[in-house]
C-alpha cells in the first residue's frame, strides 16, 4: 500500500473517530438539548445558525477527503501501470511478466491448466540499427509490439523480454496452438524494409510441464530459440 493511501485511510479514520467521539460526548452530556435551550435563551446571538454552518463544514470536509482518496487511487494506478510497462513498446516489461509467469505456474500446479510460452527474436536487428538508424529500429520495435497485441488473444500476456526479444504467455494453451500463433506472427513480421534490409524473426514455443519447473520451461524455450537461429532463422521451433 502506498504512503498516499495510508495517509488517506488515516484521515478518514481520524475524522470518523472525532465525529463519533463528539456525538458520544454530546449524548452523554445532553449537549444538544442544552444548546437548544441556550440558543432560545440568547436568541439575539443567533446560535441556531451554527448548525447549518457546522453541517456545511462537515460536508465540505468529507468531500475533500473523498476527493483526495479518489486522486490518490488514480495516481497510484497510473504509477503502477507505468512501472509495469516497457517505455518504448508499451508492452509489459520483463519483471512484470516474470511475476505473471510465476502466478500461472501456481495455477498449473493447482488446477492442472497447461499454458505455453512463445519466445521470438528479431533476426539481425543490429543490422537494422546500423543501416537504417536507431529511429527506424525503434519504429520496427513499436510496429512489432502493435502487431503482437493485435494478433494475440485478450487473455495472453505480451512483454518485451530483451532489446529485440519478445515473450508471449498463453494461458490454457497447447503446444500446437502456440505454434500456429507463432507461425502467424512470423509470416506477418517478414518483409523488406528500406534499402533492401530484411526484417524477420525466429520463434520458439514450449508447453508447461508440471513434473519439471518454471525455470526448466524457460530453459527449453530459450534452447529452442537457439535452434531456430541455427536452422537459418525466420522459422518456428518447438521446445
Amino acid at each position: 500500500m502506498s504512503l498516499q493511501n495510508k495517509n488517506m485511510i488515516f484521515d478518514i479514520i481520524l475524522i470518523a473517530v472525532i465525529n463519533i467521539g463528539f456525538i458520544f460526548i454530546s449524548i452523554n452530556l445532553d449537549m444538544f438539548e442544552r444548546f437548544y435551550h441556550y440558543s432560545r435563551e440568547y436568541e439575539f446571538m443567533q446560535l441556531d445558525e451554527l448548525f447549518p454552518l457546522t453541517f456545511t463544514l462537515l460536508i465540505s470536509l468529507v468531500y475533500f477527503v473523498l476527493r483526495r482518496w479518489r486522486d490518490s487511487i488514480y495516481f497510484s494506478q497510473m504509477a503502477e501501470q507505468k512501472a509495469s510497462k516497457d517505455s518504448l513498446t508499451k508492452l509489459l516489461n520483463r519483471r512484470t511478466l516474470e511475476r505473471t509467469l510465476a502466478t500461472e505456474w501456481d495455477r498449473l500446479l493447482r488446477y492442472n491448466e497447461d499454458f505455453c510460452v512463445v519466445l521470438f527474436d528479431l533476426d539481425d536487428f543490429s543490422a537494422i540499427n546500423e543501416n537504417l538508424g536507431y529511429v527506424e529500429g525503434d519504429r520496427v520495435l513499436i510496429e512489432a509490439a502493435t502487431m503482437l497485441l493485435n494478433t494475440t488473444r485478450k487473455t495472453d500476456f505480451c512483454a518485451r523480454w530483451g532489446e529485440e526479444e519478445f515473450l508471449i504467455l498463453c494461458p490454457v494453451c497447447k503446444n500446437d496452438q502456440a505454434a500456429i500463433l507463432a507461425e502467424k506472427l512470423r509470416s506477418s513480421l517478414y518483409r523488406t524494409l528500406k534499402d533492401g534490409v530484411e526484417l524477420s524473426a525466429s520463434f520458439a514455443v514450449a508447453q508447461s510441464d508440471k513434473t519439471t519447473s518454471l525455470e526448466e520451461l524457460m530453459k527449453r524455450v530459450d534452447f529452442a530459440l537457439h535452434k531456430a537461429k541455427k536452422r537459418g532463422k525466420n522459422c518456428v521451433v518447438k521446445g
